[in-house]
């Protein structure tokens, strides 16, 4: 028997550094990586800093997730879970699709558990994204020769996904005011993580991230990547993160607009994520 092959490590000779808190989960990515084979994607998020999220990847070149990224679909799930740890931590299955560098589509199921610090705030996350492609088209060639009831038995299975669907919504929905205040504590977070990034402004208050020089290149980077999650949809949002900037609510409104004229046209200005 020979040994199997060791998953591929991405984390650039680990020069980026690995919150305590989520250090020893890196060995588990590795685990996790070396179980599942060379199309299980491994990826360990710090939460802390949610447009930098990524800390550690095995076996990036399943969805291309490289060290150095944001978060891309755990922002809904931070702000309804966040503050709810009774609500569970591992988190049910997404599926999406994924083009490649090479356009090349790929069928991605992804698990994701939650995880949390000593106070039980969200520190992390560890994502395993699992490329089953090959596995779909298998499916669908042994579904040619199966009588009619066996397709439709297997039919049913693709169903699945709808009671977690609505499990979301109502979460959603009996969060209420708690996912208000888990918005703008993620505007926070984002405001505070890029300013400290940014170590040649000084701070025009004693809040921590707020910078009384921030470049318009600078803010149309954070702005584009809060849009792209979603994070405007909240009320009072945008009022939030113009506060935390230092500019008006016009400013925000003209930033926005530039940023998706230029996304209809795929273009992302300044920034791509």
């Amino acid at each position: 028997m020979r040994a199997a092959k060791m998953p591929q490590n991405d984390n650039a000779s680990d020069m980026t550094p690995v919150p305590g808190a989520l250090a020893p989960w890196r060995m588990t990515a590795d685990l996790v990586a070396l179980a599942g084979g060379a199309q299980t994607e491994v990826v360990l998020h710090d939460l802390t800093d949610p447009v930098h999220s990524v800390v550690y990847v095995v076996n990036g070149h399943v969805t291309d997730r490289k060290v150095g990224q944001g978060v891309r679909h755990l922002v809904e799930e931070m702000l309804l879970r966040g503050e709810h740890p009774e609500k569970g931590d591992l988190l049910p299955v997404w599926w999406f699709r994924h083009k490649d560098e090479n356009g090349v589509e790929k069928l991605i199921r992804s698990v994701t558990m939650l995880i949390r610090a000593a106070d039980g705030k969200l520190a992390g996350a560890l994502c395993v994204n699992q490329d089953v492609s090959a596995d779909a088209e298998a499916l669908e060639r042994l579904g040619a020769f199966l009588p009619p009831e066996m397709k439709a038995a297997f039919g049913k299975s693709s169903g699945a996904a709808e009671p977690a669907q609505k499990d979301a919504r109502e979460e959603e929905l009996a969060a209420g005011k708690s996912v208000a205040d888990a918005v703008f504590d993620l505007i926070d977070r984002m405001v505070d993580e890029a300013g400290k990034k940014t170590a040649s402004a000084e701070a025009s208050s004693n809040r921590p991230g707020r910078k009384s020089s921030w470049t318009r290149e600078d803010r149309v980077k954070l702005l584009s990547f809060m849009d792209s999650r979603g994070i405007f949809l909240m009320k009072g949002a945008l009022e939030h993160a113009a506060d935390r900037l230092g500019v008006s609510k016009v400013t925000i409104y003209s930033d926005l607009d530039q940023i998706r004229r230029m996304a209809r046209f795929g273009k992302t200005p300044y920034w791509r994520g």
